[in-house]
């Protein structure tokens, strides 16, 4: 199965903003990016982190709450196994529908910047938005603020790039999710070589070299690596070496996580539905679809009288004579 994927994260000060599109424009030094296939990234509406801040600052109310959040990074991808599948036209339009998707929900003007990167493992969206409303108000909270607007932004998201062979992930699920960079920063490190040590690597290495004056007139030789320092040099390039087998372990012991919360929440979504088919266990077809619709006419009647008594209720409150004491 390939997945469609989105990461939403709130952004409430100027500082992690222009930290975030520095990273995006690659304005700052990027570990897990192949620096032969950056010229490869496209970066629109904005081409530069300065000219996404100006656009961000014409879009911000003078008037906001000190915690306000002034943007939404927006991180937008699909399965690696997708990717290595897809065609051009494909990834094309995967692209395209992600960007259209946040211009339909927050409104094209108020996307400051966006950009495709093709430099990581897997090519993924970057984007940008104020959350700003009709009546220009900062509210990350109508946009974003709640699990309901969330997962409903998961299978709105999901269905705009089904037709390109992508699916929603599991609704409900129990799984945990790292971020994308996490992700991909461990798979890098994984594939380092492991430390090697040579012969010539346990010599003292020579820190400072002896000038004419000093060999000559002082008898001293050249300023060389203590036992100690030897020591401290080798441990540190062989806990370096050994980082990218540490992160593979760590990678695959989260991707067996993964599969025991996937498996329970397929246990948890059985036992849901065995519940709810446990009270028609035994009838054909025909009858549960009797019984579903006499259950609706009482609660759409029980419903119905719930607000008459209401009605009722509030008419006698506001009719009621006034004491206005002596």
């Amino acid at each position: 199965m390939a997945y469609a994927i989105m990461r939403a994260k709130k952004l409430a000060n100027m500082g992690s903003v222009a930290a975030s599109m520095q990273h995006c424009y690659r304005e700052r030094e990027t570990h897990n990016a192949d620096q032969e296939r950056t010229p490869d990234n496209q970066h629109l509406v904005a081409k530069s982190t300065d000219e996404a801040m100006g656009k961000l600052r014409a879009l911000l109310p003078e008037k906001r709450r000190k915690d306000a959040v002034l943007a939404v990074e927006y991180v937008m991808t699909a399965s690696p196994d997708w990717f290595a599948k897809a065609t051009p036209e494909q990834e094309k339009a995967f692209f395209q529908r992600s960007l259209q998707w946040l211009a339909d929900k927050y409104g094209a003007d108020r996307i400051v910047t966006a950009s495709i990167h093709r430099d990581e493992a897997t090519p993924h969206l970057s984007a940008f938005v104020v959350p700003l409303t009709q009546d220009k108000r900062l509210s990350a909270k109508e946009f974003i603020g709640s699990r309901d607007k969330m997962r409903a932004d998961q299978t709105s998201y999901a269905s705009c790039v089904a037709d390109l062979g992508l699916e929603r992930g599991i609704e409900g699920s129990k799984a945990t999710h790292q971020t994308i960079q996490q992700y991909y920063a461990a798979v890098e490190r994984g594939v380092k070589d492991r430390a090697t040590i040579s012969p010539k690597a346990v010599e003292p290495r020579v820190l400072e070299k002896a000038g004419f004056m000093a060999k000559t007139v002082l008898g001293r030789g050249d300023l060389v690596e203590s036992p100690e320092m030897i020591a401290e040099r080798l441990t540190k390039a062989v806990n370096e070496g050994f980082a990218g087998t540490v992160a593979t372990a760590s990678t695959a012991l989260q991707e067996r996580r993964r599969a025991k919360e996937l498996q329970d929440t397929a246990n948890d979504l059985r036992k849901r539905l065995e519940t709810f088919q446990g009270p028609f266990k035994g009838l054909t077809k025909a009858q549960v679809t009797e019984v579903l619709k006499v259950a609706m006419t009482f609660q759409l009647e029980n419903k119905k009288a719930k607000e008459q008594r209401t009605a009722i209720r509030q008419e006698k409150i506001k009719n009621a004579p006034i004491d206005r004491g002596r």
